[in-house]
C-alpha cells in the first residue's frame, strides 16, 4: 500500500502554514529526565534500581547518557530491505466499532417481534443513503447514549463519526434525533437493562432447557438417522478446547449456531447472559476489523523519501515547531484534521534485519575503529546485552524471544504510532533513539492502571463490547487531555537522539513520532518486577491469552540458580511463597474432591534455565503448566490447570491424576532456600509451616493444619501397612496396591517425607524382587537361543544387593544356578590361556552352549574356533598343489602371523612355515642379483633355475623376468636400426628412432652391448640435420662455424653438405668486412644501400645487416617528416594552408643530428628554426609595446590626437609583424596574441571616433554624430574581445553617450504615445533637446515631430477620436468638426475648394455610414515627410485660408493616426 497523506483537504497546506484555529495546549505535565554521572553509568540496572523510588510514579523517564558515550550506528540499512505496516492514524481513537449489520440486524428484528410485536417492513433512508442502524447504534453509545447526545446537541458528531466526517444540517440533525428515537431508542434501554441486570437469564435458561430437549430428541430418533446426530455432536463441540461436554454451560451463537463454554471465553463469563448472544465473529466483520495492514518492503532510501515528502505536505518547507505537530497530530487521531496513513517499519526482529548496535559477529563499518567496535559490543547500556545482564530475571531464558531478549527495531516518520499497552508479563522496557527525528513519549504509572483502564472504557465502550480484549491489540489512542480530564495521571518525555526511554512494569504508555527516525527496544527484569509478573500472568489468565513465558518456571529456575542478590531475595521469596499458598490450596483441594491418583511430570532438558518448548498448556486458560497439570484418560493428551480441573471432562474425578514437577516440600525448600540465601526469614513463613505454639492461630491456618490432619490419619494407616508387607513374601499385587494408594500423598509437603521414603523402599522392592523372579523363570525354563538367556552379570548384580530389600523365595535357588555358571565360565578361561585343538574347544563351546546362563565368553570362544578353521582352510590352500598359481609372499607372511597369535594347534602350521623358508631364499639371491651389476647372462642363468618352481609370487623374481623380457625387445629394435643407418634413410626419422632407443637403453635394468654404438649415430644424424635447416633458414655465422666445427669432430666434414655451408660462410665474412669499413666513416646514402642489395644472394644471418637497414629506415622516417617544414621553408605559405607546430620542427632538428648519413635537409630546417626564434624575440617587444600603450589609454583624458598617432602607428606595425609571422608557416604562439592586440587597438580607434563630438586630428573623419546603434553595436564587439569599456577613459565617454541618448529616447517613446497628454511647448522642447544631443536618434525625432503637428480647423494635436484627410492637400481634419457623421471615400477641405460644401453629396444607394479601413491599411495611407511636417506651423492658432493647390504627400506620420475609438 502507498503512502496517503491526508485522503481530502489538507488544511493550510497550499499556503505552507499551520491552521491557526487549533485548539490549546496540551499542557501534559513533562516526565523526570536524568542525567547519571560517568560511575552511575556504568551499571544500567543498579543505576535505574536507584532512580526508581523517584521515577516509578511517574511511569515513565528519560536517561541521557554522559557525553563520552556514542555507539556507533552498526547497520547498513542502506541495503537492507524491511517490511512496513500501514497505520490509519485518523481511526486510532475516532473510529466506529466493527459490526455486522446482518448480526445487528437480527438481534434487532427478534427485539422488534419478540418485545414490541412488530417488524420493520421498510429500509430508513436519511440524506438520501440508507441509514445503517448498527452504525447509528454503535455511534450513539460512543457518545454516552441517546439522553447524552440529546442534551449535548452531538447528532452532528454523531453523523460524522459513523460517516468519516461528512457534515449535516440542523435540520438533518433533527431528522436523525427523530429516527433514532423512534426505531433504536426502545433497543438501547433494552440492551442496557440487560447487561446492567445479568440475572434476567430466563431467556437464555429456557434456550438451554430447549437445547437440552432437543438433543434427547435426537438420540431418540438416533435409529433412524444416526449419522445426523454425529454431526451436530460435532458441532456442539467448543470452539476454544473442543469438548463437547459440560452442555449446560456452553453458549450457543444465534447467528452461526457455533457454541462456547462460558468458561473459555475471554474473558470468561461468571454467568449465561440475558438475551440473544453472538460470538466476536458475528459481531465483527473483517472488513472493517481495523489493524495495522502490512505494507511494502522498502529500502532506507525509499521509506525516507516517502517520509520527507508526508512532512511537507502537511507542514511545508519551513520550520515547524514541535507543539504545533503535537497538535496536530491529537487532532487528526480525534477526527477533525482530515485522513491520514502512514507507514510504519515497527517491530524489525534484530536477528533477520541486524541491530543499530554493535553486536560480535556482525560486519564492522570501516568509518569504525576495531577498539571503538568491541568496546561498545560488551557495553551494558547495548540492548542486546541489558535483558542478561547480571541482576535480570531474564537471564535464566535459555532461548531468544523476539521483543523481549532480542531488541526489535523501529523505523519511523512522521505520525506514526505506538498505542497504549504495557509490556509482555508487565515488564520493564528500554527504547533508545538511534538518529533522527524526536519521538513523543506519553506515560502513565503503573499504580493508575486500573483507573485508566477504566476511562478507556468509559470513553470507547463500543470498540471494547466489540473487542473485550482491545488494551491486547495495540491500535487504539485517546488523548492525554481525556485521561486528565478523568483524574489519571499521565505526563510526557520527549527522547531525543542518543535518549534512553524507561517504562515502569505495568505502566501504560504510548506515543508517536515527529519524523524520521530510528529506535531500538527490550525488556528486563529486574527482581522488584517478580509481584508485577505474577499480575501479568494472572491477566493472560483471565483473558485466555498464551503468554510468553511460564512465570512460575522462572521464579523456580532463579530461586535453584541463585540469580539474585539479597535485596531481590525478598521479592522472589514472596513471589514463591504466593506460588506455594496457591498450590498447596489448589493441590488439597483436588485431594478433597477425589482426585487422588498422581505422578511426577518429565525433567526438563535443561532445568537450569527457562524454556517454552517443554510445557504443556491448559485447554482452558492457555496457561504453561510447570508446577502441576489434570489429566484423564479420556483425552490422554489433553492438559488443565488446577484451577480448571473441572472443565477438563465429565469423568469421576477417581479418573483424573494429579501430575506434578515440585512436591510441595520441594517447593517449600525453595522458600527456605531463598529465604536463607537473602538473611531474611519472615513470621509469614514460620507460620505457614511451623506455628509456634505461644501464636493465635488464624482460621486459614486452623484449616491448613485440619487438612494435614484428615491426610495424616490414611497415611499412617497406609505406613502400617507398608511395613508389614516390606517384612512379608514378596507379593507383586499387594506392592502394586500399595504404591497406587501412595499416589495420593507423595505430592505433599515435608510432612509426607516418611510415605515418600518407604514408597521408595517398596519401588526398590518391588523392582528388585520381580527382577529376581524374571532371572529364575528364565533360568529354570527352557530358552531356545542364547538372546533368551539370562546374563551372568545380571545375576550376579541382583545378588550382590545386601542387605536384600524383601524376602523373595527364589533367591538361594538363583544363587546356586550363579554358581554352577561361574564354574563354567573359570573352565572356559583356563582353555582359552592354553593352545587347544579344534575338537577341544569344539566340546567346550557344546558344553557352554547347553548351560541355561549366558555367558559373556561365549561369543569369544565362538570367534576363536571360527577362526581356526579359516586359517587353516587357507593353509591347505597355499599347500596343496605347488604347479598352480600362488599367492604373494605377504600374504604368506599373514597367515603364519595370524596362526601363531591364535594359539591353536593347526597341523598345517609345519608346511606353511617350510614353504616360507623356501621362498625367502629365493627372495635372497634375487635381492642379490639386483643390487649388483645385472647382465643379461646372469638374468637368464637366475629365471632358468627357478622357473617353475614356487607357487609364491616374490617380487625381486617378477623384476629380473621384466628386466629380460625388456632387454630382448631393446636388442631387436638396434639391429633393425642400425640397418637403417646403413641404408642412409630419412635422417629425422632416424634421429627419433636413435634417441627413443638410446633412452630406452640407457633405463633398461640390465646392461647392453651396442649402447656406445647408438650414441655416436645419433649425433651424426643431429649434425646433418642441423646442415639441412641452414638452406631452409638463414643461419647465424656463429652457429654455421659450430656447426662445422661439430662436423670435423664426428669425422663427416668432407660431406657435399658441408662443403656447401664452408662456401656460404666464406661468403658472409668477406660482405661484413666491406660493411665494417663503410660503416667507419659517415657514409652516403646510397652506399648503405648497395650493401643491403648484396646481402640478398647470402643464405645467412650477416650482424651487421639489420643495423644498416634501420640507419636507412631512420633517415627515411626523418626525411618524411621534415617534408612539410622543407616546403614552407623554400615558398612562402599562405594565410589559409595550416600552420605548422614549432615544437614539431625543434625535434626535427634534435632528431638530425642522431642521424648516421650525410644529408642536406638538417641544414634548412636549422635554418626555418632560427629565423622563427628571431621572429618571436623581436614580437615579444611589439607586445609589450601595445599593453603599454593600451594602459595609457586606460588613463588618458587628453585630447585624442595625442594618442591616436601613436595607437595609429603600433597598429599598423602589429599588422606588418603578424603578416611576417604568418609567411614563416609556422603555427607561433605570437600570431594570435597580434591579433587579439590589433584588434584591441582597432576597437580604440573606432571608441575615440564615436566619443570625439568633432573631429580634432586630420587623422579622423568626420561622420557625424553617431547613432545609438552604432554605439551599442561596438560596445558589443568589444564584449566579444574581452574589453572593459570602463577601464579606458574614452570607453567612459562612449558608455555616458549610450546613457544619455538611451534616457532621453525611452521619455520621447512614452510621449509618441501619450495621446497628446504633454503640452505642444513641452514637445517642442524635448525636440530641441533631441536635436542638441551628441548622439543621433532619427526615428524618436521623427516620431516627436509628427506628435507636434496641429491638425484641423481646431488648430489642435492629434487626439483619440476618428479624423479624415483631404485628398488635396492632405490635410487631417477631425469627422465631427467638419460635420461628418462618417469617413467619406474621399474628402476635400474647404480650403481646397472653397466654393463646395464641406458635406460631400449624400449617394442614395451609399447611406449607410463606410467601415472603418483595418490599420495596416491606415498605416500605409498616413505617411508624412519631414518638408510637410516643417510646413505646419504648430505654434499658429489663426484660421488661414488655403490655396487651393494639392500638398505634398506625407509620408511619415506616426502609427496612432489610424487609431479610432470604439
Amino acid at each position: 500500500m502507498c503512502l496517503v497523506m491526508g485522503k481530502g483537504r489538507v488544511k493550510a497546506v497550499e499556503k505552507r502554514v499551520l491552521d491557526q484555529k487549533l485548539r490549546g495546549s496540551l499542557n501534559v505535565p513533562s516526565g523526570p529526565v536524568y542525567y547519571p554521572t560517568e560511575d552511575e553509568f556504568k551499571n544500567p540496572l543498579e543505576y535505574i534500581h536507584k532512580i526508581k523510588p523517584e521515577a516509578e510514579v511517574y511511569g515513565i523517564c528519560k536517561i541521557v547518557p554522559p557525553n563520552s558515550w556514542k555507539p556507533p550506528f552498526g547497520l547498513d540499512l542502506e541495503s537492507v530491505k524491511f517490511p512496513t505496516k500501514t497505520q490509519e492514524i485518523h481511526r486510532l481513537q475516532f473510529r466506529p466499532a466493527s459490526c455486522n449489520s446482518k448480526t445487528f440486524q437480527l438481534e434487532y428484528n427478534r427485539f422488534l417481534e419478540e418485545h414490541l410485536g412488530k417488524k420493520l417492513k421498510k429500509r430508513l433512508v436519511f440524506e438520501g443513503n440508507e441509514l445503517d442502524l448498527c452504525k447509528l447504534f454503535n455511534a450513539v453509545k460512543r457518545f454516552g447514549g441517546c439522553d447524552k447526545v440529546v442534551k449535548g446537541k452531538k447528532w452532528g458528531e454523531v453523523y460524522q463519526f459513523m460517516s468519516s466526517g461528512e457534515k449535516i444540517s440542523k435540520c438533518a440533525k433533527h431528522v436523525l434525533c427523530q429516527l433514532y428515537k423512534e426505531h433504536l431508542h426502545d433497543f438501547e434501554n433494552y440492551h442496557n437493562r440487560m447487561n446492567a441486570d445479568p440475572a434476567k437469564g430466563c431467556k437464555r435458561n429456557r434456550r438451554c432447557s430447549e437445547f437440552s430437549s432437543s438433543k434427547r430428541r435426537k438420540r431418540n430418533a438416533e435409529e433412524k438417522n444416526p449419522k445426523v446426530d454425529n454431526e451436530e455432536a460435532v458441532d456442539q463441540a467448543c470452539e476454544q478446547c473442543k469438548s463437547d461436554k459440560h452442555g449446560e454451560v456452553m453458549l450457543l451463537c444465534d447467528s452461526c449456531n457455533k457454541g462456547w463454554h462460558i468458561y473459555c471465553l475471554s474473558p470468561p463469563l461468571k454467568h449465561i447472559p440475558p438475551g440473544n448472544w453472538y460470538c466476536l465473529d458475528c459481531l465483527n466483520t473483517d472488513e472493517e476489523t481495523f489493524g495495522f495492514v502490512p505494507g511494502k518492503c522498502l529500502l532506507l532510501e525509499d521509506f525516507k523519501r516517502i517520509a520527507d515528502r508526508a512532512k511537507r505536505k502537511w507542514f511545508g518547507s519551513g520550520s515547524v515547531s514541535r507543539t504545533q505537530i503535537e497538535k496536530k497530530f491529537w487532532e487528526i487521531v480525534e477526527g477533525s484534521g482530515g485522513e491520514v496513513e502512514v507507514m510504519y517499519g515497527n517491530d524489525l526482529d534484530t536477528s533477520v534485519y541486524g541491530s543499530g548496535f554493535p553486536r560480535i559477529g556482525d560486519q564492522r563499518p570501516e568509518s569504525v575503529e576495531e577498539n571503538v567496535w568491541d568496546e561498545y559490543c560488551g557495553s551494558p547500556w547495548n540492548l542486546n546485552n541489558m535483558p542478561k545482564l547480571k541482576g535480570s530475571m531474564l537471564q535464566a531464558i535459555r532461548h531468544n524471544i523476539n521483543g523481549v531478549t532480542v531488541p526489535w527495531l523501529y523505523l519511523g516518520m512522521l505520525f506514526s504510532s505506538f498505542c497504549w499497552h504495557f509490556e509482555d508479563h508487565c515488564f520493564y522496557s528500554v527504547n533508545y533513539l538511534h538518529w533522527g527525528e524526536a519521538k513523543c513519549w506519553y506515560g502513565v504509572p503503573g499504580s493508575a492502571a486500573s483507573a485508566f483502564e477504566k476511562v478507556m472504557r468509559k470513553t470507547l465502550p463500543d470498540l471494547f463490547d466489540a473487542q473485550p480484549d482491545l488494551l491486547f491489540q495495540l491500535v487504539t489512542m485517546l488523548s492525554p487531555t481525556v485521561l486528565q480530564e478523568n483524574k489519571v495521571p499521565v505526563y510526557t518525555v520527549l527522547q531525543e537522539p542518543g535518549n534512553f526511554v524507561i517504562t515502569f512494569p505495568k505502566s501504560f504508555h504510548a506515543g508517536f513520532n515527529f519524523g524520521l527516525n530510528c529506535a531500538e527496544a527490550v525488556n528486563f527484569a529486574t527482581a522488584d518486577w517478580l509481584p508485577y509478573g505474577g499480575s501479568g500472568a494472572e491477566l493472560y489468565r483471565l483473558y485466555r491469552k498464551p503468554a510468553v513465558i511460564s512465570h512460575e518456571e522462572l521464579l523456580c529456575v532463579v530461586a535453584k540458580g541463585n540469580c539474585y542478590d539479597g535485596e531481590g531475595s525478598t521479592h522472589l521469596k514472596k513471589e514463591l511463597l504466593r506460588i506455594y499458598s496457591k498450590e498447596k490450596n489448589w493441590r488439597e483441594q483436588l485431594w478433597k474432591s477425589g482426585i487422588l491418583r498422581s505422578s511426577p511430570m518429565f525433567l526438563p532438558e535443561c532445568p537450569d534455565s527457562v524454556g517454552f518448548e517443554e510445557d504443556t498448556t491448559c485447554i482452558i486458560c492457555q496457561q504453561f503448566l510447570h508446577l502441576s497439570a489434570i489429566v484423564c484418560n479420556c483425552r490422554p493428551s489433553v492438559f488443565a490447570c488446577l484451577e480448571h480441573w473441572k472443565h477438563l471432562c465429565e469423568c469421576e474425578p477417581t479418573k483424573l491424576r494429579l501430575v506434578y514437577r515440585y512436591t510441595l516440600a520441594e517447593l517449600h525448600g525453595m522458600v527456605q532456600e531463598v529465604e536463607k540465601s537473602g538473611d531474611c526469614k519472615t513470621q509469614e513463613t514460620n507460620n505457614s509451616q511451623r506455628p509456634s505454639s505461644g501464636t493465635k492461630r488464624s482460621a486459614s491456618s486452623n484449616k491448613k493444619e485440619g487438612m494435614q490432619v484428615c491426610q495424616a490419619r490414611p497415611a499412617e494407616d497406609w505406613l502400617r501397612r507398608a511395613s508389614k508387607v516390606l517384612h512379608s513374601v514378596f507379593s507383586s499385587v499387594e506392592y502394586g496396591t500399595l504404591l497406587k494408594e501412595a499416589e495420593q500423598f507423595l505430592w505433599g509437603g515435608s510432612e509426607m517425607d516418611r510415605v515418600r521414603d518407604v514408597a521408595k523402599s517398596l519401588i526398590k522392592a518391588k523392582i528388585w524382587a520381580e527382577a529376581v523372579g524374571d532371572c529364575l523363570s528364565k533360568v529354570e525354563g527352557e530358552a531356545n537361543n542364547d538372546s533368551q538367556k539370562v546374563h551372568l552379570e545380571l545375576i550376579d548384580e541382583l545378588l550382590r544387593v545386601d542387605p536384600v530389600p524383601c524376602f523373595q523365595s527364589g533367591h538361594l535357588k538363583l544363587k546356586n544356578y550363579a554358581e554352577e555358571a561361574r564354574k563354567l565360565s573359570e573352565k572356559i578361561d583356563a582353555s582359552l590361556s592354553s593352545s587347544p585343538t579344534i575338537t577341544q574347544l569344539e566340546l567346550l563351546h557344546s558344553e557352554v552352549s547347553s548351560s541355561p546362563i549366558s555367558q559373556s565368553k561365549y561369543e569369544i570362544l565362538s570367534k576363536k574356533i571360527s577362526s581356526a578353521k579359516m586359517l587353516a582352510v587357507r593353509a591347505r590352500y597355499y599347500l596343496a598343489d605347488t604347479k598352480r598359481p600362488g599367492a604373494e609372499l605377504d600374504e604368506l607372511f599373514k597367515l603364519k602371523s595370524e596362526i601363531l597369535d591364535l594359539h591353536v594347534k593347526l597341523p598345517e602350521t609345519e608346511g606353511i612355515l617350510d614353504l616360507l623358508k623356501k621362498s625367502e631364499l629365493a627372495r635372497d639371491k634375487c635381492s642379490k642379483v639386483l643390487s649388483g651389476s645385472i647382465s643379461l647372462k646372469n638374468v637368464e642363468e637366475l629365471l632358468h633355475e627357478f622357473d617353475g618352481f614356487f607357487s609364491i609370487n616374490i617380487p625381486e623374481l617378477d623384476i629380473l623376468r621384466q628386466y629380460h623380457v625388456a632387454a630382448l625387445s631393446w636388442m631387436s629394435r638396434f639391429s633393425d636400426t642400425m640397418v637403417d643407418v646403413c641404408e642412409g634413410k630419412d635422417q629425422r626419422k632416424l634421429i627419433s628412432d636413435l634417441s627413443s632407443l638410446l633412452h630406452d637403453g640407457a633405463s633398461l635394468g640390465i646392461q647392453v652391448e651396442g649402447l656406445p654404438l647408438v650414441d655416436v649415430e645419433l649425433k651424426k644424424a643431429s649434425c646433418r640435420e642441423k646442415a639441412r635447416t641452414v638452406y631452409a633458414a638463414r643461419a647465424s655465422l656463429d652457429f654455421i662455424e659450430q656447426l662445422l666445427s661439430e662436423a670435423a669432430v664426428l669425422r663427416i666434414e668432407e660431406e657435399k653438405l658441408f662443403v656447401a655451408i664452408s662456401g656460404t660462410l666464406s661468403t658472409a665474412r668477406c660482405w661484413e668486412e666491406r660493411a665494417s669499413r663503410v660503416l667507419a666513416s659517415e657514409p652516403q646514402i646510397y652506399d648503405l644501400e648497395d650493401l643491403v642489395r648484396m646481402s640478398v644472394n647470402i643464405d645467412a644471418v650477416l650482424p651487421s645487416l639489420k643495423g644498416i637497414e634501420n640507419t636507412i629506415s631512420s633517415a627515411e622516417s626523418w626525411i618524411r617528416k621534415s617534408e612539410p617544414f622543407l616546403y614552407a621553408a623554400s615558398f612562402v605559405a599562405s594565410s589559409s594552408c595550416s600552420l605548422l607546430e614549432l615544437p614539431v620542427l625543434k625535434d626535427l632538428v634534435s632528431q638530425s643530428r642522431s642521424l648516421s648519413v650525410q644529408l642536406q635537409e638538417p641544414m634548412i630546417l636549422e635554418t626555418l628554426l632560427l629565423n622563427c626564434e628571431r621572429w618571436q624575440c623581436d614580437n615579444h617587444h611589439l607586445l609589450q609595446e601595445t599593453e603599454d600603450l593600451l594602459d595609457i589609454a586606460k588613463i588618458d583624458d587628453g585630447m585624442p590626437s595625442t594618442i591616436l598617432p601613436k595607437i595609429m602607428d603600433l597598429m599598423t606595425r602589429v599588422d606588418s609583424a603578424r603578416t611576417s609571422g604568418l609567411s614563416l608557416g609556422l603555427n607561433l604562439d605570437e600570431l594570435p596574441k597580434l591579433h587579439s592586440a590589433s584588434l584591441k587597438l582597432g576597437w580604440c580607434c573606432k571608441t575615440i571616433s564615436l566619443s570625439s563630438s568633432s573631429p580634432s586630428s586630420e587623422l579622423l573623419v568626420d561622420v557625424g554624430k553617431p547613432s545609438l546603434q552604432q554605439i551599442q553595436q561596438h560596445l558589443k564587439e568589444g564584449q566579444t574581445l574581452k574589453v572593459l569599456p570602463e577601464e579606458y577613459y574614452f570607453g567612459k565617454r562612449l558608455v555616458e553617450l549610450k546613457d544619455t541618448g538611451l534616457e532621453w529616447a525611452k521619455r520621447a517613446r512614452k510621449v509618441v504615445i501619450d495621446s497628446g497628454a504633454l503640452p505642444l511647448e513641452d514637445v517642442h522642447e524635448l525636440i530641441s533637446e533631441g536635436e542638441n544631443l551628441p548622439v543621433h536618434a532619427e526615428e524618436e525625432l521623427q516620431s516627436l515631430r509628427a506628435r507636434s503637428m496641429l491638425h484641423c480647423v481646431c488648430r489642435k494635436p492629434y487626439n483619440s477620436r476618428s479624423m479624415v484627410s483631404c485628398s488635396q492637400c492632405g490635410e487631417w481634419y477631425h469627422t465631427y468638426c467638419v460635420k461628418l457623421h462618417w469617413r467619406p471615400e474621399a474628402y476635400v477641405c474647404s480650403a481646397c475648394c472653397p466654393l463646395a460644401k464641406s458635406t460631400p453629396q449624400i449617394d442614395t444607394p451609399r447611406l449607410m455610414e463606410p467601415e472603418t479601413p483595418p490599420l495596416n491599411h491606415r498605416r500605409a495611407r498616413t505617411v508624412a515627410t519631414d518638408v510637410a511636417v516643417g510646413d505646419l506651423q504648430w505654434k499658429s492658432r489663426k484660421r488661414i485660408r488655403r490655396v487651393g493647390k494639392r500638398s505634398p504627400q506625407v509620408h511619415i506620420l506616426p502609427w496612432f493616426f489610424s487609431y479610432e475609438p470604439k
